[in-house]
């Protein structure tokens, strides 16, 4: 069952609502991943706790390709009084843009494209076309990584490293359904703290995996530590790599189609400067990507503001918003890293009062969409952006205010 079945009509909503512009915008972050794709958190109890003690009151889940943890997600932030936002992330292929040579919002692969869905409903489901196509994502996606698993030992074997990982062992206490390359290395990190009693060990034994180069991380680096082993032992040209197969990718139309079809909003995440301060050709003008975005159907933005400069983060965020695009913020958490939950610019500038305006709205668009797909059904009337945005207000007033009754 939803919470959302529970609320009142529409009309009881907005009546018991009224805006206060002096009120200023809850804090939001719609876009962290969990233990079921790969995150920084250890349970989803942890993430939600982490969440309110920085006050952040509305939080999205947004894992790869699965939606196997809404339901602990729900009921974590129900107890916890946070607003949930249900997403998920899929990578697809423009075909198009591959061949053009164009690089969309991944910056080394041309044509390869990260999509979101927000506001997905619960229970989660598909209809049994769309269902098959997204379980042989998944099937794919494992049967790579157990591939690259079996050339990592064999890769540790011949560097007698005495290090040897089990897919079973790593999916039991690393991974959930999916597994991916990150799980490989948090694995094999956690592996080499357990063999090096101290740092001279440490260091020699990442200099053998190397291949006899040199680690250019500090041990208490956990994050960077996992990134260096993805790069020397997982990317392309290193011992354990395994090319992607085209079967692993979805092209952009079914991503849409899925996305719809589980009751969601297709979003595009931005990568802007995130990539080294150089822009994708995709993303490079504004005005081109707001008309590419709404010709192929996508009318909803997202980004992780801690990748990017505040001056482009706000003359993005802001264009879009004013062209009539839902904008929504999130911090990813998508490495071990565990960095706050509250949604800041690069070098930590925190977002400044227009912005988290823009963020507040879109997470209040979401929450009236999941709202009206459960109270009036996939075919419900589709509202203007402002309506929607402030049916989504009373939404999460009406959940906040009865939240201090129990």
């Amino acid at each position: 069952m939803n919470f959302l079945e529970q609320f009142p009509s529409r009309d009881n909503l907005l009546e018991a609502w009224q805006p206060d512009p002096a009120k200023p915008p809850l804090k939001v972050n719609n876009h962290i991943h969990s233990p079921y794709s790969f995150s920084a958190f250890k349970s989803i109890g942890e993430a939600v706790k982490l969440a309110l003690a920085e006050d952040v009151k509305i939080l999205g889940i947004n894992d790869f390709y699965v939606a196997d943890a809404y339901g602990e997600f729900i009921g974590e932030c129900l107890k916890h009084r946070l607003f949930p936002l249900l997403n998920i992330e899929l990578i697809g292929i423009s075909r198009e843009d591959q061949q053009a040579g164009i690089r969309i919002n991944d910056p080394k692969n041309p044509g390869r494209i990260y999509v979101s869905g927000k506001g997905l409903a619960y229970p989660f489901e598909l209809p049994p076309e769309q269902k098959q196509k997204l379980d042989r994502v998944v099937e794919e996606s494992n049967r790579q990584v157990v591939t690259m698993i079996d050339l990592v030992n064999k890769w540790m074997e011949y560097q007698k490293t005495g290090i040897s990982l089990s897919v079973k062992v790593l999916m039991e206490e690393h991974a959930k359904e999916l597994l991916r390359e990150r799980h490989v290395a948090k694995a094999l990190r956690v592996k080499i703290e357990q063999i090096a009693d101290n740092d001279d060990q440490f260091y020699k034994l990442l200099e053998h995996i190397y291949g006899g180069a040199l680690s250019q991380k500090k041990r208490d680096d956990i994050a960077g530590i996992e990134e260096e082993l993805r790069a020397r032992l997982l990317k392309a040209g290193a011992p354990a790599f395994v090319p992607e197969d085209d079967k692993a990718f979805l092209n952009l139309e079914e991503i849409i189609t899925i996305i719809s079809d589980a009751g969601g909003i297709p979003t595009y995440p931005m990568l802007l400067d995130g990539a080294g301060g150089a822009f994708t050709e995709f993303e490079s003008s504004k005005e081109n990507l707001s008309n590419s975005l709404k010709s192929r159907g996508i009318h909803s933005v997202e980004l992780i503001p801690l990748r990017n400069r505040i001056e482009v983060l706000k003359e993005y965020a802001e264009y879009f918003y004013e062209n009539g695009f839902v904008v929504s913020f999130g911090t990813e958490a998508n490495t071990t890293a565990m960095l706050p939950l509250t949604v800041s610019c690069k070098n930590a500038v925190p977002l400044d009062d227009k912005l988290m305006q823009i963020s507040f709205k879109g997470a209040a668009y979401i929450a009236a969409h999941q709202y009206l797909y459960v109270k009036e059904g996939p075919g419900y009337q589709n509202e203007d952006r402002d309506e929607m945005e402030g049916l989504g207000q009373a939404v999460l007033n009406f959940y906040f205010e009865s939240s201090k009754q129990n």
